[in-house]
């Protein structure tokens, strides 16, 4: 009898965290539009592809990411094209249900063009919305720069899937 309600108290508590998915993987495509003036006058827009894991409980997770973009330089930047890496730990907030959420991230970003190669400090802020299996974002991000100094930042629309295990 005792054995026999440990093992049904055991199973309900393992489907119950299963149907909450404690922890998710997602994949984004990204389309990034340059809104600061200096970083807007070098580079017309970026591309690139980020994916990460979260763990957490009920609406809140703790997300990690690792992502590359391209941003595409205007003809009269002699650096090229800018390959930007982030690496970022955050926070995923749901508000409504498990489908709309906010987020925000801190890291460091690897940025590397024709004339060198740089770490920087990296964030971003954004709102998201999940429907079955695809979620949609739209972020304000960046990175801090030295020269001239400031914040280069953008506004990324993100789209992809969230699988919960």
């Amino acid at each position: 009898m005792l054995l026999q309600m440990i093992i049904t108290l055991l199973f309900t508590s393992v489907s119950q965290l299963y149907a909450q998915h404690l922890v998710f993987i997602y994949a984004h495509a990204l389309y990034a539009a340059p809104v600061d003036k200096n970083f807007k006058n070098n580079y017309t827009s970026g591309l690139g592809l980020e994916g990460g894991a979260a763990i957490g409980w009920n609406k809140t997770f703790l997300v990690g990411t690792i992502g590359y973009s391209n941003f595409f330089h205007e003809s009269e930047n002699l650096g090229g094209d800018l390959h930007y890496v982030p690496f970022k730990a955050g926070l995923r907030q749901y508000i409504f249900l498990k489908d709309l959420y906010i987020h925000g991230d801190l890291g460091i970003g690897k940025l590397n063009d024709k004339i060198g190669s740089d770490t920087q400090f990296s964030g971003d802020i954004g709102a998201g919305i999940k429907f079955a299996g695809l979620e949609v974002q739209l972020d304000y991000d960046g990175f801090t720069r030295s020269d001239p100094s400031g914040y280069a930042s953008w506004i990324g629309i993100k789209a992809g899937f969230n699988i919960g295990l």
